[in-house]
């Protein structure tokens, strides 16, 4: 089985550069590498966040329209009787 990573090359550019100016202030390659680690978890905790948050507002819209399908549905039958 082969994985696919779905990768932000610029996210991965900016991040580097982010670590490589700290690498050059602090002189500490231990902790630019602690720091761009940092940044992958916290961006992909917020693309988690960003997923659900969609996929909620989606699931929510559908669910009104089926609720309002429902009710349209036995008005009319309510009418014919």
């Amino acid at each position: 089985m082969k994985w696919k990573l779905k990768i932000d090359w610029r996210k991965v550019v900016l991040f580097l550069v982010i670590s490589a100016g700290l690498l050059y202030l602090t002189r500490s390659v231990l902790m630019a590498a602690g720091v761009i680690m940092l940044l992958f978890v916290v961006d992909s905790l917020i693309s988690d966040w960003e997923y659900r948050r969609k996929t909620h507002e989606l699931f929510k819209d559908i669910r009104e329209q089926q609720e309002q399908k429902t009710k349209e549905k036995q008005s009319d039958a309510d009418r014919r009787h």
